[in-house]
């Protein structure tokens, strides 16, 4: 692992498309970046300085980005091709669960900051796949595949793939697959429209990761991640034949933008959803309500209230709009060191024999 000593850049400016601009300046508004830190790239570090950081999250990175313009810089260009890298991501001494301590743009300091202190580039698929085995067959646990949502840059993916990896205490190997989000708030159709495109890209890579016989794999999605992992879903079911899904280990969507319509003709040609297969909803989540607007009002998978439906399908739901904080609601799972606490002990209990349960504020339906 060598030090990265280049920024990584956003990408090419994407244009607007002339919809309900007021409804996209709300949507900004409740992403609420902080001014004073840049969040469009990576703070690297030198060589000596990338040495002293005393914890390291590591993360695997497939990413059809285009590279802008090193082979680890990646924007928003869309790429036709898979690239795939190692990163070394520091996580502070003090850190807190549920946050991610964004360095200043001067005086990085790996003991108090998120920074990259390392990456690699891994040659093509099969390499990449090789790799992943390897250390899943050191660490002895699940490899984890985690797509972010809506609205990102791939610095900001990749600390909050980290932060979460970190909190949740994941030793296995971690799999950032990024896709080229225009990380505007204004370009909601741009960034559907590159889940769409990437749906291949994804399939393929998760076909070849479950052909690596040792390798246990569950796919997390957040927001929009969670439609290109149900497209991707549906590609491998329709050219491959369901029985390749039977070996992923967990699907895990949260806070997922889809359109229960859509949900329910996925899960149709899907066909046995592969189990467990988990949704985290939050009926309060700010986002997920504009994204309805913007899709002329159509209900969203992460807003559900019925559960029933998503029981018949062998869905298990987890409620947590309990929890929310009056801010967007829209990564409890990932931001709520209460609900990472919860989750942490649900994982550990395995309660396979029970129909549902109820911790504290939370409610959670599990699936036929």
């Amino acid at each position: 692992m060598v030090p990265l000593n280049a920024l990584l850049k956003r990408g090419p400016h994407v244009s607007s498309s002339p919809v309900d601009r007021r409804r996209f300046l709300a949507l900004a508004g409740a992403a609420s970046l902080s001014a004073c830190q840049d969040r469009s790239g990576f703070t690297a570090l030198p060589r000596e300085a990338a040495e002293t950081a005393a914890q390291v999250q590591r993360l695997f990175v497939a990413s059809s980005r285009a590279a802008d313009p090193s082979p680890i810089a990646f924007g928003a260009g869309r790429s036709d091709a898979l690239s795939f890298a190692q990163l070394s991501v520091s996580i502070p001494l003090d850190h807190k669960v549920g946050q991610i301590e964004w360095p200043p743009t001067k005086n990085v300091d790996p003991a108090r900051h998120f920074a990259l202190t390392g990456a690699r580039t891994i040659a093509n698929t099969e390499r990449f796949a090789e790799a992943v085995e390897r250390t899943a067959a050191t660490s002895g646990e699940e490899t984890v595949l985690f797509v972010h949502g809506y609205n990102q840059t791939f610095a900001q993916s990749a600390y909050r793939h980290a932060q979460v990896a970190w909190d949740y205490e994941l030793r296995g190997p971690q799999i950032l697959f990024s896709w080229p989000s225009a990380a505007n708030p204004l370009e909601y159709t741009y960034d559907r429209d590159s889940i769409l495109i990437a749906r291949d890209q994804l399939a393929l890579l998760l076909r070849t990761l479950l052909l690596k016989h040792n390798l246990r794999l569950s796919v997390v999605g957040h927001s929009m991640g969670s439609l290109l992992i149900m497209e991707a879903l549906r590609q491998i079911a329709l050219t491959k034949g369901a029985a390749t899904l039977e070996k992923i280990g967990t699907i895990a969507l949260i806070s997922p933008d889809i359109d229960m319509d859509l949900f329910q003709s996925q899960a149709a040609v899907i066909g046995k959803l592969p189990q467990p297969f988990i949704v985290a909803v939050a009926r309060n989540d700010r986002l997920l309500r504009l994204a309805s607007g913007l899709s002329g009002g159509a209900a969203r998978l992460g807003t559900v209230k019925d559960f029933d439906a998503l029981e018949d399908l062998g869905v298990s739901t987890i409620d947590m709009t309990a929890l929310g904080n009056g801010g967007s609601n829209h990564f409890i799972v990932g931001t709520s060191p209460a609900a990472i606490a919860l989750i942490k002990e649900l994982r550990r209990a395995e309660p396979d024999t029970v129909k549902a349960l109820t911790l504290g504020p939370v409610s959670i339906a599990l699936g036929r």
